[in-house]
């Protein structure tokens, strides 16, 4: 009686599997690398909450409200332990809040734009890095335009909201951006959203010593590029803020700007 002949797998087919395999293994080590890194941002960022009560104040404007010189308040909410946070971390000036959205965190800034990117408010290095104010601003919001950025997370988390703006209709749910200072809270109502080039003149800034026409046509530029009507004018009375962050193919950055009302 012959014997069958035991059929050999090509040599080329094990490393071919071997291969694969190790694909599997490495990818799936870097999405758990990815996804820890994320969970730490996120649990880190929850934490410091705590420094934050909850509640912002009740704000509500009519189209072309802008308080002009001397008009604003001169006492305001304080809703942030900054003793405590700057105990933390001196490079804090505020925080930012929209309510009902995951943008509620810490406002940085350091001596440039670079650090803040890939390091978070306990200076730990993370792919979600922070939200931070532009080096070259006051760090009072006291200029004229003060830009504010933010990395655009996979999860949802830092700035990886503001591309819901698109719609306007996520507008009329959440019109309003807090900003949290030594002096107590800001609002500011928000007239412009729109996808623009990274060299845009958007991120123009350095108004105070130039003509009061140029700051007003560079609002109404902003103001013009908008996806669609806010309802809420500006004019060069307006202290405006961008808050900034890249598009899905990181080659766009999509902004959304604010004027102080309060």
């Amino acid at each position: 009686m012959r014997r069958k002949k035991k059929r050999r797998v090509p040599i080329i087919l094990i490393v071919a599997l071997f291969l694969c395999l190790g694909m599997v293994i490495f990818c799936g080590s870097q999405l758990a690398g990815i996804f820890l890194e994320y969970k730490e941002g996120t649990d880190e960022y929850d934490e410091l909450r705590k420094y934050v009560e909850q509640e912002v104040p009740d704000v509500s404007y009519n189209e072309g409200d802008s308080p002009g010189e001397g008009e604003e308040a001169e006492v305001r909410e304080q809703r942030i332990a900054f003793e405590e946070l700057k105990a933390q971390n001196e490079d804090v000036i505020g925080w930012i809040e929209i309510p009902d959205t995951e943008i509620s965190y810490p406002l940085m800034q350091g001596d440039d734009d670079q650090y803040y990117l890939k390091h978070t408010f306990s200076g730990n290095k993370n792919s979600a890095g922070s939200i931070f104010v532009e080096a070259l601003n006051k760090a009072d919001f006291s200029e004229r335009h003060t830009i504010i950025y933010g990395h655009n997370m996979k999860n949802g988390s830092m700035f990886g909201g503001l591309k819901e703006y698109r719609n306007a209709s996520y507008l009329v749910d959440h019109p309003t951006i807090y900003i949290d200072l030594e002096d107590g809270t800001h609002a500011y109502a928000i007239f412009s959203c729109y996808e623009t080039a990274a060299n845009s003149d958007t991120y123009t800034i350095g108004f105070a010593s130039q003509p009061d026409g140029q700051y007003e046509r560079f609002l109404q530029t902003i103001k013009g590029r908008s996806a669609y009507d806010t309802g809420i004018e500006v004019s060069k009375n307006d202290r405006v803020i961008t808050l900034s962050t890249c598009t899905k193919s990181g080659e766009k950055r999509f902004v959304v700007h604010g004027k102080r009302v309060y």
